[in-house]
């Protein structure tokens, strides 16, 4: 479940080793990310590697996995002890230096009000002017808002969690770097109705750009807005100029799910 594809070298966009992340279920108080790696182009994958060596139930979206400029990779979780008694996750991240080999937890935690700081996403900031890199962590909230946190040494520390000045019901954003712009773009759900169930529905999608490295957000526009649909979980790369998404589509009426494709190109954003 959960799985995120990611090339672990900078040899190239569609060159070097592939590595597929997923999630082990084994109880309520066990959960783990998995590692297996390819070197034949995703023909057969190596041993599995265990990436949350710590006790615990740990949750990673599809698509959360980052390999920063430096090489090292991150895996932000969230982490609760049992999910069936204690309903309250913290954000962490388990790192590697090795491209996968080895893994590690990083130093600290992030929580959160009422269930804590859910479904993560990271997304590498400039470097300060003395050469740290900088993270930005945003996760799900219950408190009507995207709330975010910081890393200023590759992901092993980081700030406590803040509004992010995003209104989002309970749900996860994608954010990635824009290649040909440097802007930051975002996937999410903008909609929030106080006292709904997790604050309304996955309805609309939308997309937001940040020209100032996540500073302040401006919405571009909806990609999804029925209301007889809601939308979720975002994957998002970019191939030829071009935004390449999928994300899981609900039919309200019936309940069955189903998976959509879908690819704007970048200058959408900016017309």
């Amino acid at each position: 479940m959960s799985v995120t594809m990611l090339r672990l070298t900078d040899e190239g966009p569609y060159s070097g080793p592939i590595g597929m992340f997923y999630l082990v279920k084994n109880a309520h108080d066990d959960l783990d990310v998995w590692l297996k790696v390819s070197t034949d182009e995703g023909k057969t994958f190596g041993e599995s590697i265990l990436v949350t060596n710590q006790p615990g139930y740990h949750v990673m979206n599809n698509d959360r996995v980052q390999r920063l400029s430096t090489g090292r990779l991150v895996v932000p979780v969230a982490s609760t002890a049992d999910v069936s008694k204690v309903n309250h996750f913290v954000a962490r991240c388990f790192l590697s230096d090795d491209q996968g080999l080895t893994w590690r937890l990083g130093q600290g935690a992030i929580d959160y009000a009422q269930r804590g700081a859910m479904e993560p996403e990271i997304v590498e900031l400039a470097t300060s002017e003395d050469g740290r890199v900088r993270l930005a962590m945003y996760m799900r909230t219950q408190l009507g808002h995207i709330a975010v946190g910081y890393s200023h040494d590759a992901g092993e520390n980081r700030t406590q969690g803040v509004d992010a000045q995003i209104r989002a019901r309970g749900g996860p954003a994608t954010s990635r770097r824009l290649p040909s712009t440097g802007d930051l773009v975002m996937v999410w759900n903008d909609n929030f109705t106080a006292g709904a169930g997790h604050g309304g529905k996955r309805t609309p999608l939308s997309i937001a750009i940040s020209k100032d490295d996540g500073k302040t957000w401006q919405k571009v526009g909806d990609i999804e807005t029925s209301k007889q649909h809601t939308y979720a979980y975002t994957s998002l790369c970019f191939v030829r100029g071009r935004m390449v998404m999928s994300y899981y589509v609900r039919d309200e009426s019936t309940g069955r799910i189903s998976n959509r494709f879908r690819s704007l190109p970048i200058s959408w954003l900016y017309n």
